[in-house]
């Protein structure tokens, strides 16, 4: 009888453990938009993020995510609309790893991240221009397209929200390709969904 009960005891006591582990160690579910600065040509746009934060210690996490991001318009003021074509978009393969640096008692975060960022994207922007003999201008412009590996930063906010099962999150992020820093400044706010 003490052989069952102590096999009992134990069997609950383990149960018991995973039951709270997985309760503290639970994977997220981000989803958000927000604005972007293309700071190589001047652009801004939105991007839309969608990210999984894995938990992988008690302040550390490992983050997945697929970000896209659209141009709209230029910081310049063009009086000739043919110089208003340039615009870029892309798609962003992010891993980071965050560490929490600070947590409140109200369950207020500011966390960092770091990671390789690989960017599937283009940009339409003015070569040239030429001018014929009866000096109208031909505008020519050239697409390039984008298949590169580069670095994102970021500083992270999170705190509760009314939802036990969601929080609320903003970020912002400053991804560098090609020597060039930052080259997309992105803002985003974000909903977290608890998956487990």
């Amino acid at each position: 009888m003490k052989k069952i009960s102590c096999i009992f005891l134990i069997t609950f006591f383990i149960h018991g453990t995973s039951v709270f582990a997985q309760k503290e160690e639970k994977l997220t579910y981000y989803v958000g938009f927000g604005p972007v600065i293309d700071g190589n040509i001047g652009l801004w746009g939105l991007n839309f993020n969608n990210e999984l934060s894995f938990k992988t210690g008690k302040r550390s996490f490992i983050n997945p995510s697929l970000t896209f991001y659209q141009s709209i318009s230029s910081f310049d003021n063009f009086e000739d609309p043919n110089l208003q074509k340039d615009n870029s978009s892309g798609l962003f393969m992010n891993t980071t790893f965050r560490y929490d640096l600070i947590k409140t008692a109200k369950n207020f975060k500011i966390a960092l991240a770091i990671g390789p960022s690989f960017q599937l994207g283009s940009e339409n922007t003015l070569s040239s221009v030429f001018y014929a003999e009866n000096q109208a201008p031909d505008y020519r412009y050239q697409i390039e397209s984008f298949k590169r590996i580069g670095i994102t930063h970021q500083i992270i906010f999170d705190w509760p929200s009314k939802n036990e099962n969601r929080k609320n999150s903003a970020l912002i992020s400053m991804s560098s390709f090609e020597g060039y820093w930052p080259w997309y400044l992105m803002a985003t706010y974000r909903i977290g969904f608890h998956l487990n």
